[in-house]
């Protein structure tokens, strides 16, 4: 066998010229050539650094390096700014964040908060106060928010946490003999009220009403739940749940969201048992009916309006100041638009108007800078800001017709939201400049753009503008049938009929039946075509519950929602309207 040349320890030929690779890296780097300019880097001392100068590439670095700070802090003032956006898109979207719980009722918003704070928090704290109370008001003026509002503070102060309980836990481990005993200090939260939500649409019977109800409150109070309990066992763990937390004393609030579907069931069961457990001295809690539907006191029975109680809240949207009350009431629609948008009340609300509303959902309160990472003088500018864009004359024409319309503050967020939007396109085009590095982006990108008035004339021009464009696609879009009952309808109205019927419009369409070029269709077409227009948007009913009693619609009252602009616009724009319907329309009355 031959052997390797070299000495036994000596390394073999190829680690040999690996070594000297390693050895020549040092000399190399020590010496730059023109062959090795191009791998250099700007830490690499040169011959001008040592004598005193500094080289082109130095300086290069040095200047791309000055670039990059100045366009690392306009990036991060531009991703705060962005953050602010998404918060108070966040606070008028979503009603339960911590955003939304800064930001301030309106005052009477305040007044039946206050209210409802004190009734329900004599039915927690005393031992017999049981309390039903029936919030009703038109789509969209804050019900929900308020209750929401309320429940928060009696549950802040009767849910307390019970200070520091030294808690022993017995922790298995399946490694080892014996289990093992820890023992920690930690806050528990002492629940003593619990909230259980019903909503007429999402459980709409007795049995998945009820089925809710067990569910949680067992998820409310630690308890196992049971899927597969019927009605019955869900109406009996019920009541001795009930009587469970009156013992141990433990009280219960029912918010009951959409109360009018439950209204609509022929026995109205779901409304009776729950209503009948408050009259069971055993039993301490308290039920919240919440409806859209004015008049849902009439389409309660005598056993469950018995039970409900007489305590009702109305929320609306303008509302009148109680200092208004006592002297002369103002005109304007709100009772305070005199005042400035931002003018704060006692809680630091803004005012019961258009552009006080508006003005809270577009500024920022307190608290919330430090969320979105702002500084005091940024929300203070942004405030400013806005306060100027709602002055604009073109933003006072748009709330002014926002009143005029009668618009509920439902509308109002949803401009507040899109403008929102618009705003927050702005700042992450500009955003995205200003990120990039370079002496020219600095040039172009320059501070991030305020909330100003192109941004709140986008959103309110949504709201402002299309519901009309949408009526006049309405009527433009209606078969020939409809359309000429929505002629006679309007004709009706202007002869002083406030209201009419099918066998009014169908009278009113006879008169011209007779006439040469007349379209001729038969009574019960034109009484399917009668029903389609409050599905449409053009008329609704004037008893909003005449189609659940199964009453005959030919003979109730309908008002028109469409104006004499809205229909001339739609009867000219109409792709197939014939001439007998236009004659009919110009027709003097």
């Amino acid at each position: 066998m031959g052997k390797q040349p070299g000495s036994p320890g000596s390394p073999s030929p190829r680690k040999r010229k690996g070594r000297g690779q390693e050895q020549a890296q040092p000399q190399q780097a020590r010496t730059p050539t023109k062959g090795t300019g191009s791998s250099m880097h700007c830490s690499t001392p040169s011959m001008a650094t040592r004598a005193g100068g500094i080289s082109p590439r130095a300086a290069a670095c040095t200047t791309t390096n000055a670039d990059e700070l100045p366009s690392a802090a306009a990036a991060a003032n531009f991703q705060a700014w962005e953050r602010t956006n998404s918060l108070l898109r966040e606070a008028i979207v979503n009603g339960g964040s911590k955003a939304a719980g800064l930001v301030p009722l309106r005052p009477s918003l305040r007044r039946i908060k206050d209210d409802l704070v004190r009734i329900l928090d004599e039915a927690v704290s005393s031992h017999n106060g049981n309390a039903s109370i029936l919030i009703h008001g038109p789509p969209g003026t804050g019900k929900t928010l308020v209750v929401e509002r309320a429940l928060q503070d009696v549950c802040t102060k009767h849910n307390g946490p019970a200070g520091s309980v030294s808690i022993e836990t017995i922790s298995t481990n399946t490694s080892a003999a014996a289990p093992t005993t820890t023992s920690n200090t930690t806050s528990i939260a002492v629940r003593n009220v619990g909230v259980v939500r019903l909503n007429g649409l999402l459980q709409p019977d007795e049995r998945t009403a009820f089925q809710e109800v067990a569910k949680q409150l067992c998820r409310e109070f630690g308890q196992k739940f049971v899927k597969s309990a019927t009605f019955d066992d869900n109406l009996v763990f019920l009541k001795g749940m009930l009587h469970a937390l009156y013992k141990c004393l433990k009280k219960v609030v029912f918010i009951v969201d959409e109360f009018q579907q439950y209204a609509k069931k022929g026995k109205q069961q779901m409304l009776y048992y729950l209503l009948d457990m408050l009259q069971d001295s055993k039993i301490q809690a308290a039920v919240i009916g919440v409806s859209s539907v004015h008049n849902i006191v009439e389409d309660l029975e005598k056993r469950v309006l018995s039970r409900v109680g007489r305590r009702r809240m109305l929320v609306t949207f303008p509302a009148i100041s109680l200092e208004e009350v006592g002297g002369a009431v103002s005109l304007s629609p709100g009772g305070g638009a005199a005042r400035s948008p931002g003018a704060a009340g006692p809680e630091g609300g803004g005012t019961d108007s258009y552009d006080g509303l508006l003005y809270d959902m577009l500024a920022l309160h307190a608290g919330m800078a430090d969320l979105a990472g702002l500084s005091a003088a940024a929300a203070a500018a942004h405030n400013a800001a806005v306060t100027r864009a709602l002055k604009d004359t073109r933003i006072s024409n748009c709330i002014n017709k926002l009143a005029l319309i009668g618009a509920p503050p439902q509308h109002v967020a949803l401009a507040a939201e899109a403008a929102l939007a618009a705003w927050g396109d702005d700042l992450r085009q500009q955003g995205a400049a200003a990120a990039g590095t370079g002496q020219q982006a600095r040039r172009s990108t320059g501070p991030p753009p305020p909330l100003g008035v192109g941004h709140l004339l986008t959103g309110l021009g949504g709201v402002v503008d299309t519901p009309e464009r949408a009526l006049v696609d309405v009527v433009r879009g209606l078969p020939v049938i409809s359309l000429v009952l929505l002629v006679a309808a309007h004709r009706l109205l202007q002869k002083g009929q406030q209201l009419c019927n099918f066998e009014m419009a169908w009278d009113e369409y006879r008169s011209i039946q007779a006439h040469r070029g007349a379209i001729a269709f038969t009574k019960p077409a034109a009484a399917a075509a009668w029903q389609t227009l409050p599905l449409s948007g053009l008329a609704h009913f004037a008893d909003t519950n005449v189609e659940s009693r199964g009453r005959d619609l030919s003979y109730a009252g309908v008002v028109l929602l469409v104006g004499y602009s809205d229909l001339d616009r739609g009867i000219r724009e109409h792709p197939h309207c014939p001439d007998a319907v236009q004659k009919f329309y110009l027709q003097e009355i």
